[in-house]
C-alpha cells in the first residue's frame, strides 16, 4: 500500500511537467504554422495598424484594441511581418492561459483530469485555428481564463487586494477584446457578495460600493483616455463610438436587430447547431462529433451515480429560498462559470454575426471546463467504510439564519442562534427511534455498500479514456486544419493574383463589398471600387462606357435584393474558393461580366 501511494503521488507530481511539455509541443507546432494571410477587413484593419494607428482609417476599427495592437508592436521588433507579429503574440497569449486554466479546474478536479481540461482546450481545433490569425479573438480568450482565476480568488478571499486584480485583469480584456463585456457581469456578482459581507460586519456600504466601481471606472479609463487622446478628445471619440455602434447593431454588424431576414428561430438554430457544436465543438468532423457525444453520455451517468443529497424538514418554498441565498453568496466554481457563459452566449447569440462564427469562441473552452467538471473521483470502498456519511445538524434548515446561509467564500460563518431542546422521547414509544429491536431481527455490523462506488469509478475510467480519445481526434483535425490555412490561398487572395497575372487588368473595373479592403492592401493593379447602391452602380458605370465592368457575387445579392433579378444582366466569368472554416463570408467569390 506504501508502494501504491508514493506511485500516485509521484503520478501526481509528474503531470504538471507533462502539461507543461505538451504545451510547449502545442507552441512550437502552432508557431511553425501561423498563417501569412490578411484575408478578411477586419484582419486588413490590425495588420495597418502596426504601420499607423488611427481609429478614424479603420487601422484598426473601434474600439481600437489597444493592448491587443501594442503587444503585436513589441513582437514586431522581432518579427518583422505584421500578420506574423500578430500570429507570434496570438500564440504566445494562449500558450500562457494554460496555467490559469490548470489552476482554475484544480479547485474541483485532480491533477489528471485537469491535465485533460488543459488539452481538450488548447487541442480544440477552431480555438487553435483563431490563435494562428492576426485577430485578437484568441488573446482576448487568453487574457479571459487569467480573469476568471483572479474574480474567483476574489470571490475566495474578499478582499480589496484581490478585488484590485480582478478589476485589473478585466480592464485589460476589455482593452483587447471589448465585445466579451457581458462577462463582466461577475464583478457585479463579486460587489454583491462583497456588500453581504461588509454588511454582515456592519461597515458603511455604499462608500465601499462607491469606491469600488471608481477603481473599476479608472482602470478603463486608462485605454479609453489614451484612445481618447489619440483622435482628438473625448468629443471626437464618443461621436466615433456612437457611429460605430449604431452601424454595429443595425446595419451591418449582423444582430439580430440588422438581420430581419432571418427569424429569431433560424438564428437560434445556426448558432447553437451550426456555430457552437458543429463548427465550434467538433470542427465540422462526424469522428469527433461521436466521441464527443460518448463522452457526454459517461459525463451524465457519471453526474446521476453520485450520491442523492439529503431531504430536510423545510418546506419547498423556504427550501429554495435558502439555497438561492446561499447559492449567491457561496457559488460553485462550474455552476459560476455556467452563468457567465449563458450570459456571453446569450449577448453573442443577439448582438453578434452569426455568419461569423469566431464569436462563439469563449464559449468552446468553458462548455469542456463544464462538461469534464461531472466526473469527480469516486470514493473508494475503504475510505467510505472509514468515513461514514455525516449525520444530519440537529437544527432544522427553517432554523437558520439567512445571514449564516448566504455567508461569502472563506469568511467564518455567523453562529447559529440557539434551538431550544428537543423533550427526551420515551424508549417505550412506538415512535422513538432509540427503540429497542426485537429479538427476533438479527443484528448484524453493517457494512458499506460498495456497487455504486464500483459503477461511479468506471464510468470514470470510461470517461478518462473517451476525453483522451477526443484529444487525440482534436489534435489530428487541429494540426491538420492548422497546416492547410497556413498554405491554402483565400479565395480573396486568388482573386488578386488572378488581376495581377492578367494583361487585360488596365481596362477593368471591378465592383466590390468587403472584397475591396484586401484588394487595396495587396495592391492589386487594377480600378476596384466598394459599391452598395444599384443606382448609384448604373450612373458610374454610364461615367465609363469603354470599360469592362466586372462585380463580385456579394454585389450582384445586394442588387438583386433592392431590383429584383439581375441574371439576364450578367455572365460568370471566374469563380475561387477556399476552406469556409478560415472565411465563413468570402470563402466562395464569384465574378460576373456587367452586359451592357
Amino acid at each position: 500500500m506504501r508502494r501504491l501511494g508514493k506511485s500516485k503521488e509521484l503520478m501526481s507530481a509528474a503531470i504538471p511537467t507533462l502539461a507543461v511539455i505538451l504545451v510547449l509541443l502545442w507552441t512550437v507546432y502552432s508557431l511553425m504554422h501561423l498563417s501569412p494571410f490578411a484575408a478578411s477587413w477586419d484582419e486588413v484593419d490590425f495588420v495597418l495598424a502596426l504601420d499607423r494607428f488611427d481609429l478614424l482609417a479603420m487601422q484598426p476599427h473601434f474600439p481600437g484594441y489597444p493592448y491587443f495592437v501594442f503587444g503585436a508592436m513589441v513582437v514586431q521588433r522581432v518579427v518583422e511581418d505584421p500578420v506574423l507579429a500578430y500570429g507570434v503574440w496570438n500564440v504566445l497569449l494562449t500558450a500562457s492561459a494554460a496555467l490559469p486554466i490548470w489552476l482554475l479546474t484544480r479547485r474541483i478536479l485532480s491533477p489528471f483530469w485537469s491535465l485533460l481540461v488543459v488539452m481538450m482546450v488548447f487541442t480544440s481545433p477552431y480555438l487553435w485555428l483563431q490563435a494562428l490569425r492576426p485577430m485578437s479573438e484568441a488573446a482576448g480568450i487568453a487574457l479571459l481564463w487569467w480573469y476568471l482565476l483572479f474574480w474567483w480568488r476574489a470571490m475566495e478571499r474578499l478582499t480589496w487586494s484581490a478585488s484590485w486584480q480582478a478589476l485589473f485583469l478585466f480592464s485589460l480584456l476589455m482593452g483587447v477584446r471589448l465585445s466579451f463585456a457581458p462577462f463582466g457581469l461577475s464583478l457585479v456578482w463579486l460587489l454583491v457578495v462583497l456588500g453581504m459581507k461588509w454588511r454582515r460586519q456592519g461597515l458603511r456600504l455604499w462608500p465601499r460600493i462607491a469606491w469600488f466601481v471608481a477603481i473599476a471606472g479608472g482602470l478603463q479609463l486608462l485605454w479609453v483616455a489614451g484612445l481618447a487622446l489619440s483622435e482628438g478628445g473625448f468629443v471626437g471619440f464618443i461621436e466615433l463610438a456612437a457611429a460605430f455602434t449604431q452601424g454595429h447593431f443595425s446595419q451591418w454588424g449582423g444582430g439580430v436587430t440588422s438581420a430581419s431576414q432571418v427569424s429569431l428561430a433560424e438564428r437560434v438554430l445556426r448558432f447553437a447547431g451550426d456555430n457552437v457544436l458543429w463548427t465550434g465543438m467538433f470542427a465540422r468532423s462526424t469522428a469527433l462529433l461521436a466521441a464527443a457525444a460518448a463522452l457526454l453520455l459517461a459525463a451524465v451517468l457519471r453526474a446521476g451515480a453520485g450520491d442523492a443529497p439529503r431531504r430536510d424538514s423545510a418546506s419547498p418554498r423556504a427550501r429554495w429560498a435558502l439555497r438561492a441565498a446561499a447559492w449567491l453568496g457561496r457559488p460553485t466554481l462550474p455552476l459560476a462559470l455556467a452563468m457567465l457563459a449563458g450570459a456571453y452566449g446569450a449577448y453573442a447569440l443577439l448582438a453578434q454575426n452569426i455568419d461569423k462564427p469566431r464569436h462563439i469562441t469563449p464559449l468552446i473552452g468553458l462548455m469542456w471546463l463544464l462538461l469534464l467538471a461531472l466526473f469527480r473521483a469516486a470514493t473508494p470502498p475503504k475510505a467510505a467504510a472509514r468515513n461514514p456519511a455525516p449525520q444530519p445538524s440537529p437544527v432544522p434548515p427553517t432554523t437558520q439564519s439567512l445571514p449564516s446561509v448566504m455567508a461569502p467564500l472563506g469568511s467564518p460563518v455567523s453562529p447559529v442562534s440557539p434551538v431550544s431542546p428537543v423533550s427526551p422521547v420515551s424508549p417505550d414509544s412506538p415512535s422513538s427511534p432509540s427503540s429497542p429491536v426485537s429479538p427476533s431481527t438479527p443484528v448484524s455490523p453493517s457494512a458499506p455498500n460498495t456497487s455504486p462506488v464500483r459503477a461511479r469509478r468506471a464510468i470514470q475510467t470510461a470517461g478518462a479514456l473517451l476525453a483522451c480519445c477526443v484529444i487525440s481526434l482534436q489534435a489530428a483535425q487541429g494540426g491538420r486544419l492548422a497546416a492547410q490555412q497556413a498554405s491554402e490561398r483565400p479565395a480573396v487572395y486568388q482573386l488578386a493574383d488572378a488581376f495581377t497575372n492578367s494583361s487585360a487588368a488596365r481596362n477593368i473595373v471591378l465592383y466590390t463589398w468587403e472584397e475591396t479592403r484586401v484588394l487595396e492592401y495587396l495592391r492589386t493593379p487594377i480600378v476596384h471600387r466598394r459599391i452598395e447602391s444599384y443606382n448609384y452602380f448604373i450612373a458610374d458605370i454610364k461615367a465609363n462606357p469603354k470599360a469592362t465592368i466586372l462585380l463580385t457575387d456579394h454585389v450582384l445579392k445586394g442588387f438583386e435584393a433592392q431590383v429584383g433579378s439581375l441574371q439576364g444582366k450578367v455572365r460568370q466569368v471566374a469563380y475561387y474558393q477556399s476552406q469556409s472554416m478560415f472565411d465563413p463570408v468570402y470563402n466562395q467569390i464569384t465574378v460576373y461580366e456587367w452586359l451592357r
